[in-house]
């Protein structure tokens, strides 16, 4: 079983070979971060429960934000900047993402951007069981958990 948050690490993991020099954020930039650099964030994430007797379809979607160095006018250099973001697309072009044991099928991809930035943003589509799902939604996540074994 695989979740989105699995999708989100195997993105970053292509990410980072294919800029290795780079940092990579999720979810948010920090304040005053190093250009270039790649921003991951899982905008949303569609859920189709009435795919198929037991079978729930998952559709997330990731825009990955890519950031180059700017000048002394905090200007972008727009060439360098589209030449990231097509190699950014590159990623997702065999039409599939393997994670793990699975192979989410790439099902959108929309390049955009602007003076400062440039986006690539992918759907995926992948199906788990309805047991899988909710052994997903019921999982613990990984924290910091304290244990009192004296029973004070």
């Amino acid at each position: 079983m695989i979740t989105p948050n699995d999708i989100m690490d195997r993105i970053a993991e292509l990410v980072a070979e294919k800029f290795p020099w780079e940092d990579i954020h999720r979810e948010l930039c920090p304040q005053g971060f190093t250009r270039p650099c790649t921003l991951i964030v899982q905008d949303e994430c569609d859920c189709n429960v009435g795919f198929g007797p037991g079978i729930v379809e998952l559709a997330p979607v990731f825009t990955l934000t890519t950031f180059v160095e700017t000048d002394e006018y905090h200007h972008s250099h727009l060439a360098g900047m589209h030449q990231r973001q097509m190699a950014l697309a590159s990623l997702f072009l065999p039409g599939y993402l393997k994670v793990g044991d699975r192979a989410p099928k790439v099902t959108g991809l929309k390049l955009a951007g602007g003076y400062d930035y440039d986006t690539v943003t992918v759907t995926f589509s992948y199906t788990l069981l309805r047991s899988e799902f909710e052994e997903a939604v019921t999982a613990p996540l990984m924290e910091h958990f304290q244990f009192n074994s004296r029973g004070e």
